[in-house]
């Protein structure tokens, strides 16, 4: 595996979740990567994940020759030759815009700063910042090690050097990086996950199909297609020889009816209630379905690497 990209050292800031699979993808893939956090446990749980990131990569991509030991810090001061950092702290907006300020101290004012944050957007990470336009958003999905979508969101500040520094960095690392054209709260995959979840909930709560059956339906019917297509090019297959085209204008107005019948679902206690049973009653372990998860995904991005698709 061969970077294409020009950063030499890269920063990774929190080493929960996020942090600790962006740490594997990083140091697997060569780059010198130094793992912050405060907390001595982070560090050491980062740090025993990362080598199940490794393997989860390597039964991926082969073996990884290039791969280099992540350094681990627990001072913000020895992250200052890093020329890209992957913020990843709790989603707390205050925390976020008050460590990158703290990071924009310490760093030269050519290292680009990207958070993950699911949440928040670049106008509001920037509020506090000297140099702004190198503050933006990088958001993965879970796990970032092996889901290869990152949503690149710059806002209004756009900067065509830096747009291009990022996209090419999360390129070297087999990614698949789409631009936000412009800032919206959830971007767009948590936008589309946030639309599905909604109506899932609802299900739920009008008693039409209960937690357990609902997972089902969507990972052995429209998941399994969407693990291979997005829903327009699906549905432009569903047109027939007529295409997209043809299914707009024969069955539009029946997507029109369901759009209208959707539900907008209240997060009552008694429904949180409901869907936490939902899941509690099925007895999962955890680790084993995470596992499974992972497993799971590599085989399907080897297919779609040998499909094509």
């Amino acid at each position: 595996m061969v970077s294409i990209s020009n950063e030499q050292k890269i920063g990774v800031v929190g080493a929960g979740l996020i942090g600790a699979s962006w740490a594997g993808l990083f140091s697997a893939f060569g780059y010198e990567t130094i793992l912050y956090d405060p907390k001595k446990e982070a560090i050491d749980r980062a740090v025993s994940q990362i080598k199940g990131i490794w393997s989860s990569l390597e039964n991926l991509h082969g073996k990884l020759e290039n791969k280099k030991e992540t350094k681990t810090v627990d001072r913000l001061e020895e992250l200052k030759e890093c020329s890209f950092l992957q913020e990843n702290c709790p989603e707390n907006l205050d925390l976020k815009q008050t460590l990158i300020s703290d990071l924009e101290r310490i760093v030269s004012n050519e290292t680009i700063i990207a958070s993950s944050t699911s949440s928040f957007l670049p106008s509001e990470l920037r509020e506090v910042c000297n140099n702004p336009d190198r503050v933006l958003v990088g958001h993965p999905m879970n796990p970032p090690h092996l889901i290869p979508l990152v949503e690149i969101v710059m806002g209004e500040m756009e900067n065509s050097k830096i747009q291009n520094r990022v996209h090419n960095f999360y390129l070297s690392l087999n990614r698949k990086p789409v631009h936000v054209k412009k800032e919206m709260r959830g971007h767009l995959a948590n936008r589309l996950m946030a639309a599905l979840y909604r109506e899932a909930v609802y299900l739920v709560s009008e008693g039409i199909a209960d937690v357990a059956d609902v997972d089902v339906v969507i990972s052995n019917g429209p998941g399994l297609r969407l693990a291979l297509l997005g829903p327009h090019i699906n549905y432009h297959l569903g047109g027939g020889t007529g295409g997209y085209r043809n299914y707009l204008e024969h069955l539009g107005a029946t997507q029109e009816t369901r759009w209208n019948s959707l539900g907008e679902p209240a997060l009552t206690n008694e429904l949180r209630e409901l869907l936490i049973k939902g899941i509690e009653d099925q007895n999962i372990k955890m680790d084993d379905l995470i596992s499974k998860r992972d497993k799971g995904l590599i085989e399907i991005l080897k297919i779609k690497k040998e499909s094509k698709l």
